[in-house]
């Protein structure tokens, strides 16, 4: 008789695996019989009879509590990062049976904030995934209760809880680096809205290591236009010979600035992105830039998720799924829009 792994009796994923089906069509037929299929139905009722299967109580009421949705919370829907991310955690999802829901935080933080966490939670999600690429964790995780199964993807390390890390500082410094290879005498950057920006130290540090007076970094918005005026004006300055931008998109209205202030790239400007956008490599030049591993950050989230779920199904001490810190690291991509520096 199939058992769990300390010898107990059977539970309730016990009963799912002989029957053939998933923990959540197993929730769903505790909850209401009538929502599984009568095929289903029958192959559960003849595990159930196969195992003398009796419900926990405390195992039955998280069954029945849990939903079948992993709720995937983060400030934004609409960048680049996170779309794809959410792509990942909802093809990983689909492959073990669950749907997630989006919920979006309202960034501006205090009540604001924690408000939308609640409502989040009050669907009762199986699992949360954390996008936080606006380093909302600190607010955000204090409010998550710790038996609620959660991965955070990007931000500072939290040491109790799983997380996927992008790895931005190293890969910040390695662009940094190259662009100094090339020849250039310092590296300007143009950052992207962030309390807390690990691109920025990157190339700080970069330049600092190279003992290479780093320019003043200059702050954008998520407004294009507003990165095509910064790409104008630092092409009125001859001095400026590479710019590092803190994101594809922002390095694309640079190099329309840049255009417009009768640059050229690469000949008389480098430019180099961050995350690999969709359009990087059609742009005009190519742009040279780093790959982010977004999608399969993502489906690693809803990994070591699926993990933690099984934990609490099952009644298990938390696993190492609970606390794992896996990295991620990002490629460099050169293209045509970084080159020598002139001479």
């Amino acid at each position: 008789m199939p058992r769990g792994k300390r010898g107990n009796a059977p539970s309730i994923r016990d009963v799912a695996a002989v029957a053939g089906v998933s923990v959540p069509t197993m929730s769903r037929y505790l909850k209401d019989p009538d929502r599984v299929s009568e095929k289903k139905r029958t192959a559960i009722a003849a595990a159930i009879e196969k195992l003398n299967y009796r419900p926990n109580p405390i195992a039955r009421a998280l069954a029945l509590d849990m939903s079948e949705s992993i709720a995937v919370m983060t400030a934004d829907t609409t960048l680049y990062g996170r779309t794809q991310t959410i792509a990942g955690v909802e093809r990983m999802a689909q492959e073990i049976g669950y749907s997630i829901s989006i919920c979006v935080l309202d960034a501006r933080g205090g009540e604001k904030l924690l408000s939308s966490v609640r409502d989040c939670l009050d669907r009762s999600p199986a699992g949360v995934v954390l996008i936080d690429y606006d380093r909302l964790t600190d607010s955000v995780v204090s409010h998550i209760p710790a038996s609620t199964p959660m991965t955070i993807v990007g931000g500072p390390r939290h040491e109790d809880r799983a997380q996927i890390h992008l790895c931005e500082y190293d890969s910040a410094y390695a662009m940094t680096q190259r662009l100094l290879e090339l020849g250039h005498k310092t590296v300007h950057y143009v950052s992207v809205p962030a309390d807390v920006d690990a691109r920025a130290d990157g190339w700080r540090m970069a330049l600092s290591d190279a003992q290479v007076p780093a320019p003043a970094p200059v702050a954008t918005t998520w407004n294009p236009e507003d990165a095509i005026a910064i790409g104008r004006e630092l092409g009125d300055d001859d001095d400026v010979t590479a710019i590092f931008a803190g994101n594809d998109e922002v390095a694309m209205g640079l190099m329309r600035g840049l255009a417009l202030a009768g640059r050229r790239v690469p000949d008389d400007v480098s430019v180099a992105g961050f995350d690999d956008h969709t359009l990087a490599k059609v742009w005009n030049p190519p742009l040279t830039t780093v790959r982010q591993r977004f999608g399969d950050a993502g489906a690693r989230a809803v990994e070591l998720l699926k993990q933690q779920i099984d934990d609490v199904v099952n009644e298990r001490p938390r696993g190492e799924a609970w606390t794992t810190f896996d990295e991620l690291a990002g490629e460099l991509v050169e293209r045509e829009s970084t080159g020598p520096a002139r001479r």
